[in-house]
C-alpha cells in the first residue's frame, strides 16, 4: 500500500469514527423539533417539546438538582484534591508513589462493587441513603481524578520561582498563591471538568445512594425510558449539547484547549500564538 493510499484509508476510517460519534447527537437535536413523540416519521416540526420541558415536565427539576449536586461536589473535590496534591509535594518521593497508589484503586474498582459497598457501610452506620451520604459517596468517587491531574501539573511546573520567593522572604501563602497556583491552574480546571462530568453522569453511584423519593437526571431519566418515552427528553438533550459546546468555545477562546487542561501541551497558549 502507497502512502498516498495509506493516507487515504486512515481519513475513511477517521471520518467513519466521526460520523459514528456525531450523527446521533446531530440526530437527537432534529427529533427534539419533531412532533412525533419517539422521533419517528414523518418529521413534523414543532417546538412543543421545548416548552414542555419548561412548563410541566419533570426533567428540569431533576437537571438543576444534578447541576448544584455535582457543582458541590466538584467544588469539594477540587479545595481537598489541591490541597492534596499540594502537600505531596513535600513528602519524600517513596511515601507519595504510595500514596498516589492507594489512591488509584478508586479509579480501578468498578463503580458498581463502590456502589454497593458504600450503601452496605452508611448502611451499617446508620445513614443509609440521603443527599448526604450521595455526596460523600461522588467524592469518593471523583477526588483520585483531580488529584492524580494536579499532581501532574506539579511534576511539570518549574519549582525554582517558589524557592526564589522564599529566599527573598515571601510567605508560604503568598507563594501559593502568587506563584503555585497560577502555575497548576489549568490542572485544577482540568480536575473540575472532569469531577463535573463524572458526577453529573454517575448513574449508578447516584441509583444506590439517592433518598427515597428524589431524583437526579441519570436516574429520572433512567426511570423514564422504563415507564414512558416523551420527547421533552429529546429537548433537554438538544440544550445540554448547546451547553456543552458553548464551554468548548468559551475554553478554546480563552485559550485552553483539551490539551493543555490535561497536560498534554504544558499550559494555555500564550496571547499571539
Amino acid at each position: 500500500m502507497t502512502s498516498k493510499a495509506f493516507r487515504r484509508t486512515m481519513m475513511a476510517c477517521l471520518c467513519i469514527v466521526l460520523a459514528f460519534m456525531y450523527i446521533p447527537i446531530i440526530a437527537i437535536i432534529g427529533m427534539s423539533f419533531n412532533k412525533t413523540p419517539y422521533g419517528m416519521f414523518p418529521y413534523v416540526f414543532t417546538t412543543q417539546w421545548y416548552k414542555t420541558l419548561f412548563t410541566t415536565s419533570n426533567l428540569l427539576p431533576a437537571c438543576i438538582l444534578s447541576l448544584k449536586f455535582s457543582f458541590l461536589v466538584t467544588l469539594a473535590a477540587v479545595v481537598i484534591g489541591t490541597l492534596c496534591s499540594y502537600g505531596l509535594q513535600y513528602y519524600a518521593p517513596k511515601w507519595a508513589a504510595r500514596f498516589n497508589f492507594v489512591l488509584q484503586l478508586p479509579i480501578i474498582i468498578p463503580w458498581l462493587v463502590t456502589s454497593i459497598s458504600l450503601l452496605l457501610m452508611f448502611s451499617f452506620l446508620g445513614s443509609g441513603r440521603g443527599m448526604g451520604t450521595m455526596f460523600l459517596g461522588n467524592l469518593i468517587v471523583v477526588l483520585p481524578y483531580v488529584v492524580l491531574l494536579v499532581n501532574g501539573r506539579f511534576q511539570d511546573m518549574d519549582r525554582s520561582p517558589e524557592a526564589a520567593a522564599r529566599l527573598l522572604g515571601a510567605s508560604p501563602l503568598r507563594v501559593f498563591f502568587d506563584i503555585t497556583l497560577p502555575a497548576i491552574t489549568p490542572g485544577i480546571l482540568a480536575g473540575g471538568i472532569m469531577a463535573m462530568i463524572m458526577c453529573f453522569n454517575n448513574f449508578v453511584l447516584q441509583y444506590y445512594l439517592i433518598p427515597v423519593g428524589r431524583n437526579t437526571l441519570p436516574t429520572l431519566v433512567f426511570t423514564r425510558i422504563r415507564s414512558e418515552y416523551q420527547a421533552d427528553l429529546n429537548a433537554l438533550s438538544a440544550i445540554i449539547v448547546l451547553i456543552a459546546v458553548i464551554v468548548v468555545i468559551a475554553f478554546s477562546r480563552l485559550g485552553f484547549s483539551a490539551g493543555s487542561l490535561f497536560g498534554m501541551s504544558g499550559g494555555a497558549k500564550k496571547k499571539g500564538e
